[in-house]
């Protein structure tokens, strides 16, 4: 910025003939506090974690905001709820939320922005909104009308134009009679080089103007408190420990980098300590570490300088999962019986609000599911996550997860998701595998009650597995995520895997195993060819693993069929037989 504000970019030159003899060096210097309102040791920079950064706007300024009148407050989020990549207040509004709110990768030219003329100067253009300077076209948001000709930004050498709207760089535009300084700051033209002499003029004058106090900012009293004066030796702090605070999850024999995010003052030297995790201490600034055994660790984090230490321990910050996954298929969970979460099953609930709970108030089947408050107490925007135990898929294939839920908007606005997502990494990373979003996820009709489902108001939903990125695989996991926009209560139920177990193909083979026709809309046709006699078993399950019938045949050697009774079922079934030699699963579909 303070190259922007003081015409040192290297590529003033660009700024075409016409405008250079009014480019102007605006003589104003951004600096980083060195003392913050309480008379700390600061560099300037804090950082807060909230879940409001990820749908941002005056909210977030509750959270830190240091005096206006002393201070001038940067906030940089991950995302702004309007869709901006910025915007600011001209002078006046109020003290407590004066100032400018960023999107991160609109932050200058380095770190997440893609470096680009626009994205790195969108914040040299929103600090002259602060300084009470309105678009080149006039204060709105809207360029490119032809309306715009009428209303002008009030700066005298600023041509009259209806302002760049599609991100180009034409300098040779003239809109309103006159060329357009398309490469001002205050456009939204790809080419952002200069301000004008009347903007400089105009910018002093908010600088020297009571409103907004902003001429407080610029006293040798306000330097002094602030730790800003010029020629001062800037004061070195004590630094402040950090590092990610997310958990992280990893498979036994895999390893994790952490990275020291510490702040506030120069690290001279750390330390890390590792629980369950080789090494355990290390000095370095992103270091590596194998965990090897299954549990939950925490980490610490102890840095120092000459000035003093600082020390951060984050607890139950690593999850080290079994791997192979600890459950088999096929594999079902009515939450009837289960002391959840246990057994494997997570919560995650970052907004520290509602979160899944185990809940006998509705059920699909049983009197038991998983449920989410979102009627009250869930903001909009508000994302919970519950996550299954692990699964081995090694040997599996053909394998599908069939789920129930209900849920009820509270009006048409909703436009709430239900996102399940895979992992095959102990929880390290997540791909969505389904999602359905606003009218599409409604199973009942909207209600401005808390939302409680009646017997039919549930949907079954079957999600296929049978991708060679899951099937294979020794540790899958599941996660069920709502996003919540103006929803109301949803609940889950009757979770189920099932899958034909693919080592046991060897046995079928050997046996020659048929079933016959399938899919079979009546009974199916079962045939082997037995190498010597002996006791044959067959037990037909549903998709959640229960036996709907069982049969047993003292069978000679040679050829042996009988046949599978349709007995009304609909649907996916497995047909589970036993021989001396072992047991293969094979997949039936009756159909209705």
């Amino acid at each position: 910025m303070n190259l922007s504000f003081q015409k040192l970019n290297s590529d003033t030159g660009q700024v075409i003939p016409l405008f250079q003899p009014i480019f102007a060096d605006c003589e104003i210097e951004l600096v980083l506090a060195n003392i913050d309102p309480f008379g700390n040791c600061t560099d300037g920079i804090t950082r807060t974690y909230s879940t409001l950064t990820s749908s941002a706007g005056d909210n977030v300024k509750a959270l830190i905001d240091w005096p206006s009148n002393q201070y001038f407050n940067i906030w940089v989020v991950q995302n702004i709820e309007s869709g901006a990549a910025g915007y600011a207040y001209y002078p006046g509004i109020s003290p407590n939320i004066d100032g400018v709110v960023m999107r991160h990768d609109y932050v200058g030219g380095i770190g997440t922005s893609n470096g680009s003329n626009y994205t790195e100067r969108s914040l040299t253009h929103e600090v002259g909104h602060w300084l009470d300077l309105p678009h080149t076209w006039g204060s709105t948001n809207s360029p490119g009308l032809p309306s715009n000709c009428t209303s002008d930004d009030g700066i005298g050498d600023t041509p009259n134009t209806i302002g760049t709207a599609n991100f180009t760089c034409n300098t040779a535009q003239s809109t309103c009679g006159a060329i357009d300084n398309v490469q001002n700051y205050m456009d939204y033209a790809s080419c952002h080089y200069m301000f004008t002499e009347g903007q400089k003029a105009a910018m002093h004058a908010a600088l020297n103007s009571s409103v907004g106090d902003r001429d407080n900012l610029s006293t040798l009293s306000n330097w002094l408190a602030t730790g800003t004066e010029i020629g001062r030796t800037i004061q070195t702090c004590v630094p402040t420990a950090d590092f990610n605070n997310l958990k992280r999850s990893v498979c036994a024999g895999s390893s994790l980098t952490f990275k020291d995010l510490s702040w506030n003052g120069e690290v001279t030297s750390r330390i890390w300590a590792f629980q369950g995790g080789t090494p355990a201490t290390d000095t370095s600034a992103s270091p590596t570490v194998l965990f090897s055994t299954p549990g939950i660790y925490n980490v610490t984090l102890t840095v120092s300088n000459g000035i003093g230490t600082d020390m951060l321990t984050r607890t139950n910050i690593v999850e080290v999962l079994a791997n192979p996954g600890v459950n088999s298929v096929p594999y079902a969970e009515g939450f009837e019986t289960i002391a959840f979460p246990s057994g494997g099953w997570k919560v995650e609930n970052p907004n520290n609000n509602n979160a899944w709970t185990l809940s006998s108030t509705a059920a699909a089947t049983g009197i038991k599911a998983l449920r989410l408050l979102n009627h009250s107490g869930n903001i909009s925007g508000s994302i919970d996550e519950v996550i299954t135990p692990s699964f081995d898929f090694s040997n599996i294939s053909g394998a599908q997860l069939t789920f129930k839920y209900a849920f009820a908007s509270k009006n048409s606005s909703d436009s709430s998701e239900l996102n399940m997502y895979y992992s095959i990494n102990c929880g390290a990373t997540w791909t969505k595998r389904f999602a359905k979003t606003g009218a599409n996820l409604v199973t009942a009709p909207n209600t401005t009650n808390s939302f409680i489902p009646t017997a039919n108001q549930w949907t079954s939903v079957t999600v296929n597995l049978i991708s060679g990125t899951i099937s294979g695989k020794p540790n899958v996991q599941f996660k069920f995520q709502f996003k919540n926009i103006n929803g109301n209560n949803i609940y889950l139920d009757d979770i189920n895997i099932s899958g034909i177990v693919g080592s046991q193909e060897l046995l079928a083979l050997q046996y020659d195993f048929e079933a016959f026709p399938n899919p079979s809309k009546s009974n199916v046709q079962v045939k082997m060819n037995l190498e010597k006699s002996q006791e044959v078993q067959m037990e037909l399950m549903d998709v959640t693993g229960r036996v709907v019938s069982t049969s047993s045949f003292d069978a000679l050697a040679g050829p042996f069929q009988t046949e599978i009774s349709n007995q009304g079922l609909s649907g996916v079934y497995f047909l589970r037989v036993s021989l001396a030699e072992g047991q293969f699963t094979k997949r039936i579909v009756f159909i209705p």
